[in-house]
């Protein structure tokens, strides 16, 4: 499977991102260069697809990083089966 990682236009400035992970993979700028970039400067949805990209299918796993890169929830977030009493 191959796919474009790409950099968010809003973290691309950010100098503490350039290497806040010490992560550092091939993406494309906004501008459409490519270069290595930090996983904390790309997209939601880039880093989502670079943490699944080795096999990976663990939803809170993936979560908890995008929380942590301040992106939030990388998942839809499901709402609980609760019933509460009447």
């Amino acid at each position: 499977m191959t796919f474009e990682l790409k950099v968010c236009p809003k973290r691309i400035n950010i100098p503490e991102l350039h290497s806040q992970t010490g992560v550092y993979v091939r993406a494309k700028s906004p501008e459409g260069k490519w270069g290595s970039y930090d996983i904390a400067e790309l997209d939601g949805e880039s880093l989502l697809k670079f943490l699944k990209s080795r096999g990976g299918k663990n939803k809170w796993a993936e979560d908890i990083v995008g929380i942590c890169l301040g992106h939030g929830h990388l998942h839809p977030l499901e709402k609980p089966d609760v019933k509460r009493p009447h």
